[in-house]
């Protein structure tokens, strides 16, 4: 055990993420769900550290956490993640979100889910954002190495922005809500996911919040894997002077408990 924690915590010093722009704004549920074939508890731990010195010492840390409860009919998903990022011993940024998810009838081709959710992100001033919503998930195919899925709903959404010194702005909006996903094993060590989202308003649907997202993870050992991810957000009409869009590059361990 002791051996165990000692190489994480290296690992963590030695796995360096790369410099990224903006946090995608939307929540990634496909990214971090459980793939597990039987009743119990799941949990996961994904840590990215950087830590970088030119004109400035930058460090950079961003911390994972899903704990998920598989019945023999439902699933129960509480998701976490926070980034704090802190230039020469100050604060500059800080964001992160909770995330509840229920699936119901999991093993059925046709599943309904409800959903909760807090986010926060000081880079995009965004102060606030609440939302709930239910829909449901439809799975396309099963095979033995490849996974794809269709998800929709409707969900409440309130928000609260403010940037720099300017008024706040409060929101207040329901939202179709879809999503697709495709997971596969490209061999015994390396799984694939690749997700897309759409977000809109339904009076205005083709002025959307949509993301697309790309994750490579290559199995070390049987509880821990080195997983690369990529993901790319569009928002037609930003609440604030920010760009439409933003991207983020990443790579982490990641520990199964």
């Amino acid at each position: 055990m002791l051996r165990f924690f000692q190489f994480s915590l290296l690992s963590l010093f030695l796995i360096m993420i790369s410099p990224s722009a903006l946090q995608a704004q939307l929540l990634n549920v496909e990214s971090v769900r459980s793939d597990a074939d039987s009743a119990g508890w799941y949990g996961q731990l994904n840590f990215n550290l950087s830590l970088s010195q030119y004109n400035d010492r930058v460090l950079q840390f961003t911390n994972k956490a899903n704990l998920s409860y598989f019945s023999d009919h439902h699933a129960y998903l509480f998701l976490n993640n926070l980034k704090l990022v802190n230039l020469d011993g100050a604060s500059v940024i800080s964001s992160g979100y909770s995330h509840l998810r229920s699936t119901f009838n999991r093993e059925n081709r046709f599943s309904p889910e409800v959903f909760f959710q807090y986010q926060y992100n000081n880079n995009l001033g965004l102060q606030n954002r609440f939302l709930g919503g239910t829909g449901f998930r439809y799975t396309l195919f099963d095979g033995d190495n490849w996974t794809g899925s269709f998800s929709t709903g409707l969900m409440a959404e309130y928000e609260q922005w403010q940037e720099d010194r300017a008024p706040a702005i409060d929101n207040r909006f329901i939202k179709s809500t879809s999503n697709l996903s495709l997971r596969g094993n490209l061999n015994s060590q390396t799984t694939f996911l690749l997700i897309g989202y759409y977000q809109a308003r339904p009076n205005q649907f083709f002025q959307a919040r949509s993301i697309l997202e790309t994750q490579l993870q290559v199995k070390i050992t049987q509880r821990i894997s080195l997983s690369v991810q990529f993901s790319a957000a569009y928002d037609a009409d930003p609440v604030i002077d920010i760009p439409n869009w933003t991207y983020e590059l990443s790579n982490g361990l990641i520990i199964k408990l």
